[in-house]
């Protein structure tokens, strides 16, 4: 008892002399420290697992004192005052673990700020909790917890001094379980009792046992049966879900929709570098629609050139190529040609450059330009 309380008066002494030594750390740095960057906390996020903290801590101090007065009553008889002796060295050791958490913890718990009227910002926390706030606070609970684990083991150990030793019930044995559910699934007849099952007749000194069929295979036939009533409604009857030939046929159409999406998609991606001369009837009237209600004030309706050049003679000024075509349209030149890539997607741009090129030749405007059509 006497190492018990020396221990006690240990802890005690050691964790004021640490937050003394702590304190006056602080004190001398807050007085030589140069003012710094401020770097930023989450207080709101702090003040939350601060607060979490707080109610585990208090859970833990309430099982503590719970813990302890139930202790403290069993260590007032004579029996249990025998045992303490016994127990001491585990005291110890207890005692050992709180003195080394109060060691290892810092009085950071000074840094916690309360915000009066008007301090803090608009919606901030009401409590500044440093990250080093909840570093000891987490220190505490886990010590605490050490200490309720202890007790907890305590009051087992002691309970086990007093109570008799229940007397061990004969657990059924795991292969009698699976013996019967073997019998169940089999209707196996033990072989005690074959004779009860044996048929008259014999043959070369064997006979025959009149043996029922095993149950698991008589439900899987039944479920075959209604199984297959369930298919003959669902698929020929009411025709709710598609027999092979339909079902194939559905998943071609999907994927051809999918091919044409992906082939839609990829035609979109014609550029200058990349676009050929369009022969197919469809195009050339879409062609021919776009250069109708974009086109005709500038290069008439037969392509014959008025504000723009002609379109239709065997002289180019920025090109005879679909390629340099298409780059014309869509860009725009610098004499007056404006762009139309924010009004058309490539394929129109190809559509109706390819209008153009498909143009018969029509008395027009002088020709202009250098290159000449190959």
């Amino acid at each position: 008892m006497k190492t018990l309380k020396f221990n006690l008066l240990l802890a005690v002494v050691l964790g004021l002399f640490q937050n003394n030594l702590w304190a006056a750390a602080s004190t001398v740095m807050d007085s030589t420290a140069v003012a710094g960057p401020v770097l930023g906390t989450d207080y709101k996020g702090n003040l939350s697992i601060f607060n979490w903290l707080i109610v585990l801590t208090i859970i833990l101090m309430i099982a503590i004192i719970v813990m302890a007065g139930t202790l403290m009553t069993l260590l007032k008889s004579d029996y249990f005052k025998n045992k303490l002796k016994e127990l001491s060295s585990k005291t110890n050791s207890l005692i050992l673990i709180i003195t080394t958490g109060a060691l290892l913890m810092s009085s950071n718990v000074h840094a916690l700020n309360y915000m009066g009227p008007g301090e803090g910002e608009k919606d901030g926390p009401w409590l500044l909790v440093e990250t080093t706030d909840l570093l000891a606070l987490l220190v505490i609970d886990v010590i605490l917890l050490v200490v309720v684990l202890y007790l907890r083991r305590l009051f087992g150990q002691m309970l086990g001094m007093v109570r008799p030793k229940a007397e061990k019930i004969e657990e059924v044995p795991v292969l009698a379980s699976l013996k019967k559910v073997n019998q169940v699934l089999t209707d196996a007849v033990p072989i005690e009792e074959e004779h009860k099952i044996l048929l008259e007749h014999e043959y070369d000194g064997i006979q025959e046992l009149d043996n029922n069929l095993p149950p698991w295979w008589v439900w899987g036939f039944y479920a075959t049966i209604v199984f297959a009533f369930i298919y003959l409604i669902n698929y020929h009857l009411l025709g709710v879900s598609d027999l092979q030939i339909k079902a194939y046929d559905k998943e071609v159409k999907v994927a051809e929709k999918e091919v044409q999406a992906y082939l839609n998609k990829m035609a979109m991606n014609v550029d200058e570098t990349s676009a050929t001369l369009l022969t197919d009837a469809s195009d050339l009237s879409a062609g021919a629609s776009i250069f109708a209600a974009n086109c005709v004030a500038c290069h008439k309706s037969k392509g014959e050139g008025e504000i723009g050049p002609n379109l239709t003679d065997n002289t180019w000024i920025y090109g005879y190529d679909i390629k340099e075509i298409f780059k014309t349209v869509k860009y725009g030149t610098a004499n007056g040609m404006p762009e139309h890539s924010s009004k058309f997607n490539p394929i129109q741009i190809q559509q109706v450059a390819s209008y153009v090129l498909s143009l018969p030749q029509a008395t027009g405007l002088a020709p202009q330009g250098t290159i000449i059509e190959k």
